[in-house]
């Protein structure tokens, strides 16, 4: 259950709060800064924290707040002429301010956005604790090497490769390298996003912008603010929003759809493509302004079939990642088996050998599709001057129908039409061999 600290010295209001919000969180209260210092012992996740407090401000305790629990949301309390200062609030870190007197119904929207931040703070940090990067060949250490220079540095990167290369995974190594790696990393599929409703998720809109717009909304790029923003697949934003990500990356600034006022932005950008941007440019495709802002500084990720020396790590780290243990394990990373992987064309990358080896898993064994075969697909059958032809051909063709039945997960309509078999047919098979 979300818990919510309320400070609030006016015993009225703090009481309502209480009352209002006891019966779907857990709540605790305190009437100055100095007591809810004590409170956050029990690390709360959204501080609702009115401005003007006797002793220590409001506006003080978000520092205190971001110190001691920096994963917990500030949502500040403030009467209409305080407005300027929950403004300077937010700056600080507050995830948002209401005002006096208390909307109920929009204190409710805010909590649930303010929950939402908290939920993806949380799978970032996950996602942080459990990153890896993987690669020992001179040609990715080097390309390494270029990522880590330019981290350190707050300009926007393009990484450029092929399509399942590891571009993302190469961005977040720049973001857990710099000094924005405690904030949040977001990243935005540029093509995944469609067109009309590109801006309103990336800068967010005002109450009242158009139909039901009932409040306010965050975008992305607020969301993110202090961190990190990773334009994935660049070459396909929409051409109309270019110049607004240009002003974006140089000033800094960006306006929410019917605001009328420029916001701040404090994020760093990262951007990927495996399109060539400086032949869009020629084409009229790509904003030419934008592609020369963050085309300075280029990371260039080698493909798979160019760090072939990496595969056998690569491969051992996606088989354990799908739960590949014993015998699989050992028949997936015999030099055999190895060699094997080194010699496909990869044209899906590192993305393609994680698919191929969560296949191995589900499979429960290591098999090609260009028809390279290992020992681990072979179907052995115990030869014995006690068995009987037919007792051989019985055992034989009962594990043949096993292998395809755990192939096809017990699904026998898909496992007749992998055999070219009629169904009926299929059944009856099943039953006489007692499967």
């Amino acid at each position: 259950m979300t818990r919510i600290l309320i400070v609030e010295d006016r015993d009225a209001l703090r009481e309502m709060l209480k009352d209002f919000l006891s019966e779907r969180y857990y709540v605790f209260d305190s009437v100055s800064a100095e007591e809810g210092e004590k409170n956050l012992i029990h690390y709360p996740d959204i501080v609702l924290c009115d401005l003007k407090l006797p002793g220590i401000s409001g506006l003080d305790f978000i520092d205190i707040v971001k110190e001691k629990c920096p994963e917990s949301e500030v949502i500040i309390m403030t009467a209409f002429g305080d407005i300027p200062t929950a403004v300077k609030a937010m700056k600080k870190g507050a995830f948002d301010f209401i005002p006096k007197p208390l909307d109920l119904n929009l204190l409710s929207v805010l909590i649930k956005k303010a929950e939402k931040s908290i939920s993806m703070k949380r799978i970032i940090g996950k996602e942080n604790a459990e990153f890896q990067i993987i690669g020992e060949s001179s040609v990715f250490k080097n390309t390494l090497s270029i990522a880590l220079k330019y981290a350190a540095a707050n300009v926007p990167v393009l990484i450029s490769g092929e399509s399942g290369s590891g571009k993302e995974v190469v961005a977040k190594y720049i973001h857990l390298n710099s000094d924005r790696k405690e904030n949040l990393f977001v990243p935005i599929n540029s093509a995944a996003i469609p067109a009309s409703l590109f801006e309103s998720e990336l800068f967010g809109y005002s109450k009242g912008s158009f139909t039901g717009a009932v409040t306010s909304k965050k975008g992305l790029i607020e969301i993110a603010e202090g961190g990190t923003v990773f334009f994935d697949e660049i070459g396909d934003l929409p051409l109309n929003l270019q110049p607004k990500i240009l002003r974006l990356i140089e000033n800094g600034e960006y306006q929410r759809i019917g605001g009328e006022e420029f916001l701040k932005a404090d994020v760093r950008f990262l951007f990927a493509t495996n399109k060539n941007l400086k032949q869009l440019v020629e084409e009229k495709k790509f904003n030419e302004g934008l592609y020369r802002r963050i085309s300075t500084f280029t990371v260039n990720i080698p493909p798979l079939r160019e760090r072939v020396e990496d595969i056998p790590a690569l491969a051992e780290y996606f088989l354990k990642k799908a739960g590949a243990t014993g015998k699989l394990l050992d028949t997936a990373l015999k030099s055999e088996s190895v060699e094997n992987l080194k010699r496909l064309k990869w044209a899906g990358n590192v993305r393609e050998l994680k698919n191929l080896m969560e296949k191995w898993v589900i499979l429960e064994k290591v098999v090609f599709d260009n028809s390279f075969e290992t020992e681990g697909d072979i179907i052995a059958v115990e030869l014995s001057p006690d068995k009987t032809f037919k007792d051989i051909n019985y055992e034989f063709e009962r594990k043949i129908f096993e292998f395809y039945l755990k192939k096809h997960k017990g699904n026998k309509l898909a496992l007749a039409k992998d055999l070219n078999m009629n169904y009926k047919t299929l059944l009856n098979k099943l039953a006489r061999l007692g499967l």
